[in-house]
């Protein structure tokens, strides 16, 4: 579950709060967050082709509509549970409140700027970009409890294909 998430090590890195919340240091190689978006793009019912309004270096990670939840605090937006940016590289996640309490506890994340405002959902978070392989691990299972949020699995609503925890 959630509350045995490790807690991360080192401290947390720098971030610019506000409408574009963005990590600023501490990113490790790029090459984790790569690996981590290509291993996610994989899983069954992935929509990966990038919105017509989407910034260069932004991968939107959306579920194909027939299998979304129809639970509104599983998105950043519509069917979108997660989004990389590559340029200054950050993660964001939609994470149901318990996962997202315990990842910000163990110092994996923090709250979306825009959560504050109800512009995002409470559970919306920055996760920390992975620094080694142990970090990426984390970040995979941070994402998979995403993905089956969005899926509506974590309620039993619907079985979908099979992401890797």
């Amino acid at each position: 579950g959630s509350a045995s998430l490790p807690a991360r090590k080192g401290q947390r890195p720098q971030t610019i709060r506000g409408p574009l919340h963005i990590q600023c240091n501490g990113h490790g190689d790029p090459n984790y967050v790569n690996q981590l978006v290509d291993r996610v793009l994989t899983w069954p019912h992935i929509e990966s082709n990038p919105l017509p309004v989407s910034p260069p270096n932004t991968i939107r990670v959306r579920l194909a509509e027939m299998v979304a939840t129809d639970e509104p605090s599983a998105f950043l937006s519509a069917r979108e549970f997660g989004r990389v940016l590559l340029g200054a590289p950050t993660i964001y996640l939609a994470l149901p409140l318990v996962c997202a309490h315990w990842a910000i506890v163990r110092g994996w994340a923090e709250p979306h700027y825009l959560a504050s405002f109800d512009l995002m959902p409470a559970g919306a978070v920055v996760v920390y970009t992975p620094r080694d392989e142990g970090e990426l691990g984390v970040c995979y299972s941070l994402f998979s409890q995403s993905y089956r949020f969005a899926c509506g699995l974590l309620r039993g609503e619907k079985q979908v294909g099979n992401a890797e925890t």
